[in-house]
């Protein structure tokens, strides 16, 4: 089992427990909104980001984990306010990433697939 697989099944079980408000996007980051508080990630703090699948969860197909330079991870659902808005700012901020509809497709066209890195920042 490779580790888009380990982290999807992580991910399954935290997304509920620590949902978002909303995503906020800008020119420097995205803003997490929850409830009780947020948090700010620069566009040159994300490390890399994989999709994932979430085929047991009936209002929600996709998730991205971001990875940051201090090694937090951080799942966004697609059913977060400013999701389609998040996927559409990382194709304009990180360099390289694999655009939404291109790993879309690509989801589509294989079921069996459980995720895959859409960016990984390269050393500097």
């Amino acid at each position: 089992m490779g580790w888009l697989d380990e982290l999807n099944r992580w991910a399954l079980k935290r997304i509920r427990r620590q949902a978002l408000g909303r995503v906020e996007v800008n020119g420097d980051g995205s803003t997490l909104v929850r409830r009780d508080h947020s948090r700010f990630i620069r566009w040159s703090d994300v490390q890399e980001i994989a999709v994932i699948k979430q085929p047991n969860l009936a209002d929600s197909s996709f998730a991205l984990a971001i990875r940051e330079r201090d090694s937090t991870l951080t799942i966004v659902d697609d059913t977060v306010p400013g999701y389609a808005e998040l996927c559409e700012e990382l194709s304009r901020r990180l360099p390289g990433v694999t655009p939404y509809q291109k790993w879309a497709t690509e989801f589509i066209a294989n079921p069996d697939q459980a995720g895959q890195v859409i960016f990984r920042r390269t050393a500097d």
